[in-house]
């Protein structure tokens, strides 16, 4: 009777136990397409885009030199804007390779230090590698250089000012060399590397993903407004604020988001596997999915519909950018609990905004 009444509740936990590893197999998901489709559709070649455009950006820079007139300047401005561009779809990709040649920080500090720039200017002897420097490099520092008032004045009568803008575009196209140049050899680790552990390449893509949307919320955002000063505005920590092309790089920071949840190609002309698809193989995280998708597209969309710059706006309706602040917060729970909990992901990064 004792061998009867024990075995009766032991065959029961072994269904249960049986039927849940089933449910568990039936429901797993192979991350390895995701990781292949970002690193052959995206990352890849969203590097050798930046690689190429910062190229284009050196030539047309070299081609003013050689004839300081302001439409060959305006050439070199498009040429920035492009990279710079470029550089939103693949700065959220900061590890591997680009943690090592650390090109979020060194492309995409800003605001600018104008005062260490106009000093390196100046004195000269300076070592743009150093860390007092971090903010006197990259592209917030040829806004500063391409769009002030007197540029083209100061690049016909002051030599070292080209020098300095040449020193610039010549560190980022050697940072961007070796990145490119790592992915080839990084490849293998990222694509195989679909565990949960948290400095698993998997990992790091999930947590760089949450980490550089709240980045463009913050920092494009955020702290302009003055969401981390009592509501008073600070336009002076606009990005790109002398170009005014802030709101264009929100628009592409957030497409880059968009793309890489959707495991969108880099045209943007196909959709692969991505995140959508991993939360739409889960149990019960198709709701989850759709939200995160639908938000998204909101996202993209609102900003376009803007009228004039960020700083424009400020000024005009600052409601409309305290709102859309608001709504990129709620939307970091989306991603960064909910989904990355549905990931069996640990967010390892920390932030300041009370998310």
């Amino acid at each position: 009777m004792k061998l009867v009444k024990w075995t009766i509740p032991l065959c029961a936990v072994l269904l249960i136990t049986a039927c849940k590893k089933k449910k568990d197999e039936d429901t797993e998901f192979d991350k390895g397409p995701i990781m292949v489709n970002m690193a052959d559709n995206y990352i890849i070649p969203g590097y050798a885009d930046l690689k190429n455009k910062i190229s284009t950006l050196e030539t047309s820079w070299n081609d003013f030199l050689s004839d300081k007139t302001q439409p060959k300047l305006d050439v070199a401005k498009q040429a920035w804007i492009d990279a710079n561009s470029s550089f939103q779809h693949v700065k959220a990709f900061d590890f591997g390779p680009a943690m090592t040649a650390n090109i979020a920080f060194t492309f995409g500090t800003f605001p600018c230090d104008t005062s260490q720039i106009n000093s390196n200017i100046q004195t000269g002897g300076y070592d743009l590698n150093a860390s007092q420097n971090l903010d006197a490099a990259g592209f917030d520092a040829l806004d500063f250089l391409f769009y002030r008032t007197d540029a083209l004045t100061k690049f016909q009568t002051v030599s070292s000012s080209c020098t300095y803008v040449s020193d610039i575009i010549s560190k980022m196209k050697s940072e961007i060399t070796a990145v490119v140049n790592g992915w080839s050899s990084y490849r293998s680790t990222f694509v195989n590397g679909t565990s949960n552990e948290s400095t698993s390449p998997f990992a790091l893509l999930v947590n760089n993903f949450c980490k550089d949307f709240e980045l463009c919320k913050t920092t494009k955002i955020g702290f302009p407004i003055g969401n981390h000063t009592l509501g008073i505005q600070q336009p002076n920590y606009l990005e790109a604020r002398r170009s005014g092309l802030g709101k264009t790089l929100l628009i592409e920071n957030i497409r880059g988001s968009r793309a890489i949840f959707y495991g969108l190609n880099l045209s943007g002309s196909n959709n692969g596997v991505g995140f959508d698809d991993y939360l739409n193989a889960l149990e019960d995280k198709a709701a989850l999915s759709s939200t995160i998708q639908s938000r998204f597209d909101y996202m993209l969309g609102t900003p376009q519909t803007w009228t004039g710059s960020l700083e424009d706006l400020m000024v005009s309706s600052p409601y409309t950018l305290t709102e859309f602040y608001a709504y990129q917060q709620a939307s970091v729970i989306y991603m960064k609990t909910d989904m990355a909990s549905a990931f069996g992901v640990l967010i390892t990064y920390q932030d300041t905004d009370g998310d």
